[in-house]
C-alpha cells in the first residue's frame, strides 16, 4: 500500500502496528485483526470521542493539513446489535453536529451493497445509507466517478473466498459533492494484482485542485 502514496489510508482487518501516533490509529479489540488509519507527514490525525453505545467500527477522527475534515473511518462487523450497514446508518443519524461542523469523508470496508436491500430493514439498508448522505450532500467517488448506479458497479473491491467467480462491490469513499467534482482518479485494485494480499482490492480516490 506504500507505494499507492496516499495521503490518507483506511486499513481494515490489519494487526496493531507497533508505533501509533499522530500518524497511525488503530482500533479494535484483538491485536490481530482491527482497523487502522494512516497519514503522509503532511497530515495529522486525531480521534474524537465516541459517544456511548456507538457501533463499531465507524470512528470519528479529525483530520488537518492542507485540507482539514471529519473522517469517519469504517470497518463495520457482524457480532453485535447494530451489524454491517446498520452501524454506518446508525452512526450517520448519532452525529448530526460532526456533519453539521464541516466537511465530512466516510471511507473503508462498510461490508454492504444495495443488492441485499431486502434483507434488512429500509431505515437501515445501503439505500437508506446513501440517501442519509445525499441529503448531507455527501456521495461515493466511485459511482459520482464512473457513472453508475449503487448495486451496479462494474469492479469488485472483494472476493467472496479469495474465489474471482464470487465478485462484490463493498468497501466505499464518500466525500463531499464539491470534492467529487474535483476527483482526477478513481482506481480498484484488479483481482490478480492483489490476489496474494487480500480478499479486498484497494480503492484509490484522488482529488486536485487548489487545496489539495
Amino acid at each position: 500500500l506504500a507505494a499507492m502514496g496516499a495521503d490518507i489510508a483506511v486499513i481494515p482487518e490489519i494487526a496493531k502496528p507497533e508505533l501509533i501516533n499522530e500518524h497511525c490509529l488503530w482500533f479494535g479489540t484483538n491485536p490481530n485483526q482491527g482497523i487502522a488509519i494512516t497519514s503522509s507527514p503532511g497530515y495529522t490525525l486525531t480521534p474524537l470521542p465516541e459517544k456511548a453505545g456507538a457501533p463499531k467500527y465507524v470512528i470519528p477522527i479529525r483530520v488537518e493539513g492542507l485540507v482539514c475534515f471529519t473522517l469517519f473511518a469504517v470497518w463495520t462487523i457482524q457480532k453485535q446489535k447494530m451489524r454491517y450497514i446498520r452501524a454506518v446508518a446508525t452512526t450517520i443519524d448519532m452525529y448530526p453536529e460532526i456533519f453539521d461542523q464541516g466537511p465530512v469523508v466516510m471511507l473503508g470496508d462498510f461490508n454492504s451493497n444495495m443488492i441485499w436491500d431486502k434483507k434488512k430493514p429500509n431505515y437501515l439498508n445501503h439505500s437508506s445509507v446513501v440517501d442519509r448522505l445525499a441529503k448531507r450532500g455527501i456521495v461515493s467517488a466511485y459511482h459520482h466517478a464512473r457513472g453508475e448506479p449503487q448495486g451496479k458497479e462494474s469492479e469488485a473491491t472483494f472476493y467472496l473466498h479469495h474465489d474471482a467467480s464470487k465478485p462484490f462491490h463493498i468497501d466505499y469513499c464518500f466525500l463531499p459533492k464539491a470534492w467529487a467534482e474535483r476527483i482526477s482518479l478513481v482506481e480498484v485494485g484488479t483481482f490478480q494484482e492483489w490476489k496474494g494480499h487480500s480478499d479486498h482490492r484497494p480503492l484509490l480516490v484522488e482529488i486536485t485542485g487548489d487545496g489539495f
